[in-house]
Order: structure tokens, then C-alpha cells, then sequence
């Protein structure tokens, strides 16, 4: 099957979690099918990233627009939230409408909910939608976070704005994808045909489960966290755990340090993990793998956010012992106690990290239990599997004309089947 891959991550490498999904479903799909490409970029690609894109037929637009009062504004004359304004581009457009027309897909993968704006309403071909989470209820969470304040005012506006577009824009689709059973739920409650709702859970990279096992005895008194640092869900969660759960760990084991590693980490985190003793602020990483040897717990606390947290799968994979707290933990298919350590209160949290730093059996059971469970059920194969089902039932027919007539002639068929017609917002 032809497939055209539209994405705002630009996925090589991929060093985020979005870029990592973005990555990992892109490569599942071109092992299987002729996919052509085409994502937004914030600045211009690397050497090593153009020829990445070249050998992968990926095009790329350039798109920088930060967050301004002029796009809030024109974000609000034209009906959209703020950031669907901000990764608007007419050279996208022009892109994938002359990309459709010049031979037309089977199908189309809208890889986030930010380019679903570039979908013509024209296409008659497969459309499926990849939802990273459910963004309505980010921006819920941070206005309820924020108070009674200004913040949080605008906050629950932006939520309402996202809460009625998603709603829109979910309904052109034949199929939408959600990372868990939470966010699934969450696009139904907001008028998205159960039907049309399917898994396609964030998977780890699956390079870490080739490495061999991690040694307890090898290892360091020291708890690792690795993570997108821009994203403020990620700093509160650091902050929770560099003054609030570390102080209470390092009284149980004084010696106990705590390595922080990811991009974009604004300087006040790094301010503050320099002037907190036993933190050291690593930066960003080409390699992990050095950190988790020397590392014998992973620690993710964060209390907002949605989705899935791909750290928490990347550590599983590694085999490197997890604590988390209920929230970063949510949508995750995982048994308490058996594949992570899960706590509510910031001294459970910390007794749990404790206890993994200090009882070896009990650490190994659980990095034993989490490369199973990932194995099991958080590889491609078997991850991914909704999302062959999708494809297969619009497989075209061997007499299909690989031009606009065949596309056409899918798309009457698909609107004969009860549920999975495309329908207007």
C-alpha cells in the first residue's frame, strides 16, 4: 500500500519521546509499505538528518513560530488554538496538495493532531489520525494546576479552544489512533465514534532490549532520570524529585546521588540541580548507555501530563529498576510491585527508591520482570498490530488502478461500511 506520512516531529534522530513514536511507527510502516513523507522542522537539518530524510523520502518545511501575541490573536480570528496557529505554513500545504495530486495514496497518516490541518477534505483515499495524547486534557490539567489565577483562566480557555478542534478534526478521520486506554476513552467523551478509536501504544526503543542484562553489583547508589527538559510537565516532576523525594532519600543513604540528562532544560533547572548536593545536571545524550550502567534505579514522579512516558518504557527495555508515581505511570499496562514501584506521596516514593538501591534480590526481580513485560507487549510487532488491521481492510484490490480512480473506488468502498465512512465535522 502507498501511504503519505504527515508529521510535526521530525523524527532522526529521536531523541524526544514524540520523535521517538513518530520514528517508530514511521519505520513499521516503510518495512511494510511504499510511505513517502513529509514533516515539519523548527531549524534547518543537520548533514547526518538530510541524509537520513533523502534515504527515507522524507521532505521537510521549515515552520518557527514562536509563541507571540500576534499568533495568540490571529489564533483567535481564526478559530484555532494557539498552537495549530503557530505550525500553520501555506509551503506545507502547497507540499501535500501537490503531492496528492500527482499520485494519489492509498492512504494517509496524520502523525499528531497539530498537521491534521494539512488533510484536504477532497482525499478520498484511507485518512488515519495518530494522537500523541488527548491535548484537551493537558491544558485541563495545567489550568487546574495553576489556581485561582490569570494562568489559569487562559489555561481553561486554550482547553475549551483544544477540546472543540480535536472534536472537529477526529471526525474527518476513518481511524484514530490513541497511546492508551485513558486517552481512548478521553477522545470518545468528546464525540469521537468508539468505532474509529483504536490502541497504538508508545514503544521503547527497541534497540535496549539487545543489550545484556544490567548488574546490580556493578552499579552506583545512584538514581537516574532521563528526559525532555522543555516540557513542563518533565520540569515540575524533576523539581518534585530534586526538593521534595532526594532529601528524604539521602537520609536513609547519605552517599546516594542523582544524575538529570535531557535537552532543552531551562536554566533555572539546571540552576538548580547544580546547587542541590549529590544532583549533577548531565546535559543532553548521544549515548544512554554509560548512565544506565552506572544507575541503579530510574525515578519519573511527574504528576500531570498524558499519554504514556516513553522514559519509563526506555527504562523497562534497559532493564534498569523503575519508581513512579500513579500519574507517570497512567496508561502504562503494568502490575504495581512487579514490573514498577509505584507510590503516591513523596514518602512513599522515596522509601520505594530506597529500597531498590538497597535490596539486590528485590531489584533484580523487577529489572527481570520489566524486559519481560516490554518484550511481551511493547514491541512493534505486537504493539502496533491495530494499526495492520486498519490497513488490511483497505488493502486495494489487485485490479486497482494506481491512479486517482483507484483511490476513489476505495473510498466509496469504505463509505458503504457501517462506521468506518469518513464523516465532515
Amino acid at each position: 500500500m502507498r501511504i503519505l506520512f504527515i508529521t510535526a516531529n521530525f523524527p532522526f534522530p529521536p531523541h524526544s519521546g514524540a520523535a521517538l513514536k513518530t520514528y517508530s511507527v514511521f519505520d513499521y510502516l516503510s518495512r511494510r509499505h511504499s510511505v513517502a513523507a513529509v514533516s515539519i522542522i523548527r531549524e534547518p537539518l543537520s548533514q547526518s538528518q538530510e541524509m537520513w530524510a533523502a534515504e527515507n523520502a522524507v521532505q521537510t518545511v521549515l515552520v518557527n513560530r514562536g509563541r507571540s501575541l500576534a499568533n495568540l490573536v490571529r489564533s483567535y480570528l481564526g478559530g484555532r488554538p494557539l498552537s495549530v496557529e503557530r505550525n500553520r505554513s501555506g509551503q506545507m500545504k502547497a507540499l501535500i496538495e501537490e503531492k496528492l495530486s500527482a499520485g494519489l495514496p492509498d492512504a494517509v497518516f496524520v502523525d499528531g493532531w497539530l498537521v491534521a490541518q494539512y488533510l484536504p477534505q477532497w482525499f478520498p483515499g484511507l485518512t488515519m489520525l495518530h494522537q500523541h495524547n488527548a491535548e484537551y486534557r493537558l491544558w485541563e490539567r495545567e489550568s487546574a494546576k495553576a489556581g485561582f489565577s490569570p494562568k489559569s483562566w487562559l489555561a481553561g480557555r486554550e482547553a475549551a479552544r483544544v477540546r472543540r478542534y480535536e472534536a472537529k478534526i477526529m471526525a474527518r478521520f476513518n481511524a484514530v489512533f490513541a497511546v492508551s486506554v485513558d486517552d481512548a476513552r478521553a477522545l470518545v467523551s468528546i464525540g469521537v465514534d468508539r468505532d474509529r478509536v483504536h490502541l497504538l501504544p508508545n514503544i521503547p526503543d527497541p534497540a535496549l532490549l539487545d543489550l545484556p542484562s544490567l548488574s546490580f553489583a556493578q552499579s552506583e547508589s545512584e538514581i537516574m532520570y532521563l528526559g525532555t527538559l522543555s516540557w513542563q510537565p518533565n520540569i515540575d516532576g524533576l523539581e518534585r524529585l530534586i526538593t521534595r523525594i532526594l532529601p528524604l532519600v539521602r537520609e536513609r543513604i547519605p552517599d546516594v546521588k542523582l544524575s538529570v540528562a535531557g535537552r532543552d532544560a531551562p536554566r533555572r533547572l539546571i540552576q538548580l540541580a547544580e546547587r542541590t548536593p549529590s544532583v549533577q545536571y548531565v546535559g543532553p545524550l548521544e549515548d544512554a548507555e554509560p548512565l544506565y550502567q552506572r544507575a541503579r534505579v530510574f525515578a519519573e514522579v511527574t504528576q500531570t501530563g498524558g499519554g504514556t512516558r516513553l522514559k519509563i518504557l526506555n527504562a523497562l527495555a534497559r532493564g534498569l529498576p523503575t519508581v513512579a508515581s500513579v500519574a507517570a505511570a497512567q496508561g502504562l499496562d503494568i502490575l504495581a510491585g512487579d514490573h514498577v514501584l509505584l507510590a503516591r506521596d513523596d514518602d512513599a516514593l522515596a522509601a520505594a527508591i530506597v529500597l531498590l538501591l538497597t535490596d539486590e534480590n528485590r531489584w533484580r526481580i523487577v529489572s527481570e520482570n520489566g524486559r519481560a513485560l516490554v518484550r511481551g507487549k511493547y514491541v512493534a510487532e505486537v504493539a502496533f498490530q491495530s494499526l495492520d488491521r486498519i490497513l488490511a481492510e483497505d488493502e486495494p484490490p489487485p485490479d486497482a488502478h494506481p491512479g486517482r480512480g483507484g483511490g476513489q473506488r476505495r473510498g466509496q468502498r469504505r463509505g458503504r461500511r457501517g462506521g468506518r465512512g469518513r464523516r465532515r465535522p
